[in-house]
């Protein structure tokens, strides 16, 4: 019972880690230039994809049926 108790609370503590870990390295800065323009390629993706597809823009449309959705998704 007792090395039940101890591998729980051995994946909660690695749990716990990974998160710490991947929160702190999540919100650091980009290391480089390259690093910095390629996140501000995918923001600007990832506004167009909001107007181009939001539930506004595509209520009276066929979906994805558009020319530009395979500029985005490679």
């Amino acid at each position: 019972m007792v090395a039940l108790v101890l591998l729980f609370a051995g994946f909660a503590a690695l749990v716990a880690g990974l998160a710490v870990f991947l929160h702190r390295r999540r919100g650091g800065p980009t290391e480089n230039v390259d690093g910095l323009l390629a996140e501000q390629e995918r923001l600007a993706q990832l506004r167009a994809l909001r107007s181009s597809y939001s539930s506004i823009a595509m209520h009276s449309t066929h979906g994805r049926t558009t020319d530009d959705l395979g500029r985005y998704h490679r």
